[in-house]
């Protein structure tokens, strides 16, 4: 494999210096090269894609179909007064091209199954920072078929990731949605809506999680309205950043599914594995 210094320009010579010496010319030029697939340009998909554009990768495709509000401001990363309205991804688009000029994005506003293909493609990993179940099953779904691995995480307390691949049981199978089998098509937005706040529910079985919330705001999450706070959010982000670039470069040990991979920040602890 060449090197990055061979076939980069300047600009991103100076991006990416200070990776070598963790990461050699030749695992740096993978980055270079590859294409990653963000799903979410909000508190961890926007987050992950900006640690990402830092790393040195070189090719996105990112998804979103929201613009930024007011409430954003607290996690957000491109979130600030003067973005208020506008498409999340043009904002992220724009900003990565600020630290580096070379990188190529391509920019979705929706995921169906009609353009899954398009959005996933030549995409070596998929960061999966939507929170809504329809994109999940749809671009987990076709991740498989196409033999992407999907890194997955939540903003919940604790840092946590774990990544699905051929190899894995399904995103479906993990949370035992009673999707499996089932033609998206023949799935209401009522269901959707209602397994969707179910499977946050069930993340309070991960040991310690349901300690962080009081009765009240329990309800609130029933009622679909989400909580979540940057540093946690962040945290999580990070993580799967790394996972991601774990899984460009084979690097380490990969945190697969079902299990999550979990880190308690206030205990400095490992707690026990949801699976």
């Amino acid at each position: 494999m060449t090197n990055y210094s061979q076939n980069s320009s300047p600009d991103y010579q100076a991006l990416v210096s200070r990776n070598i010496g963790l990461l050699s010319e030749e695992q740096q030029e993978r980055l270079r090269t590859c294409k990653t697939t963000v799903f979410g340009m909000g508190g961890i998909g926007g987050t992950a894609f900006e640690v990402l554009v830092r790393c040195g990768i070189g090719n996105f495709s990112i998804v979103d179909k929201d613009t930024f509000e007011p409430t954003n401001m607290n996690r957000q990363i491109f979130s600030h007064p003067q973005t208020m309205g506008r498409m999340k991804i043009d904002v992220a688009a724009e900003w990565a091209k600020q630290i580096n000029p070379d990188i190529q994005v391509d920019r979705f506003d929706r995921v169906g199954e009609d353009n899954i293909g398009e959005i996933l493609q030549d995409a070596d990993v998929i960061v999966q920072g939507i929170d809504q179940l329809l994109p999940c099953i749809i671009a987990s779904r076709k991740a498989r078929q196409m033999d992407i691995p999907l890194v997955e995480g939540w903003a919940i307390p604790y840092g946590n990731v774990r990544t699905f691949t051929s190899q894995t049981p399904t995103l479906e199978e993990a949370y035992g949605l009673p999707t499996k089998d089932r033609p998206v098509s023949s799935i209401s937005e009522e269901e959707f809506k209602k397994l969707g706040t179910e499977l946050l529910l069930g993340l309070a079985k991960i040991e310690g999680v349901d300690d962080f919330y009081n009765e009240a705001t329990k309800k609130r999450v029933a009622e679909g309205h989400l909580t979540s706070f940057a540093p946690m959010v962040w945290l999580t982000s990070v993580l799967m950043a790394l996972e991601a670039v774990k899984v460009l470069l084979n690097w380490g040990d990969i945190a697969l599914g079902p299990k999550f991979t979990l880190y308690d920040p206030f205990k400095h602890r490992i707690p026990a594995q949801y699976s």
